[in-house]
């Protein structure tokens, strides 16, 4: 065989190889600038690769630690909705929503993003936070439609959704009993009377808080617990679920 045939013969063996050969994806070159650190250039791969694989959390999780590194947090909250969408296992996705929107004032988006919370991430919200007066307060705002950007304390108190106490201070660290948000809730529905009254292990029917406590539970408001105890915590969820329910009967409109 001539020289010159031969010579061509490699060349077109080896394009072929080349044409078979793997190309590295964007999502792998990007892997290569987080490695060096050079979070802009990776950050710029991860996002074209995500438009192309809408699909890839681990996309997501990556370019969420670009912009945390490279201190855009409102690029890091885009990031955590997109996760947060795709019904996210992971419970730091949330948490980290709930810090920022509370953060940045965002009570619209604390309001929806607590009342579409699932089980199991919404027992672990109760077992992280505590439900305060300010928290209750941020709910209320976020559940109110011409609450705008007000302050929450000052959007409660003004409105007769929280009262002032007597010494015309707010205390917002305040954590909320069952108790305590039994007449919060109280405060906001019509003294209507009952028709049933149930028995309860810790409430005893001779409480103050009982006929409220049947009042709310009548009006729907909040789910009958038997074994509810007043001097216990409030759960956020339980606000949450309480203020949803007030929304849906026009209160806050």
């Amino acid at each position: 065989m001539p020289c010159r045939y031969y010579c061509w013969t490699l060349i077109l063996l080896s394009l072929n190889c080349a044409t078979f050969s793997p190309r590295r994806s964007e999502f792998e070159k990007g892997l290569e600038f987080y490695q060096r650190a050079d979070f802009r250039q990776a950050s710029n791969l991860f996002r074209s690769y995500y438009v192309k694989h809408p699909d890839s959390d681990t996309t997501l999780y990556y370019l969420y630690d670009c912009y945390r590194r490279l201190n855009q947090p409102e690029k890091e909250i885009t990031i955590l909705e997109q996760l947060a969408k795709t019904n996210s296992k992971d419970e730091n996705v949330y948490l980290k929503l709930f810090y920022f929107y509370r953060k940045t004032a965002r009570y619209k988006n604390l309001y929806k993003l607590l009342v579409h919370l699932t089980p199991p991430i919404k027992n672990i919200f109760d077992k992280h936070y505590a439900l305060t007066k300010r928290l209750y307060a941020e709910i209320i705002t976020g559940a109110a439609p011409k609450s705008g950007h007000s302050d929450p304390v000052v959007f409660t108190a003004s409105n007769g959704y929280l009262p002032i106490f007597p010494d015309g201070k707010f205390y917002g660290n305040d954590t909320i009993t069952n108790g305590n948000l039994i007449i919060l809730l109280d405060r906001l529905i019509d003294p209507i009377y009952p028709q049933n009254f149930l028995g309860m292990k810790n409430l005893s029917d001779h409480s103050f808080l009982y006929l409220p406590y049947m009042r709310l539970i009548h009006l729907g408001i909040i789910e009958f617990d038997p074994e509810l105890n007043p001097g216990e915590y409030a759960s956020i969820t339980m606000a949450v679920k309480a203020v949803a329910n007030l929304k849906s009967r026009g209160l806050f409109d």
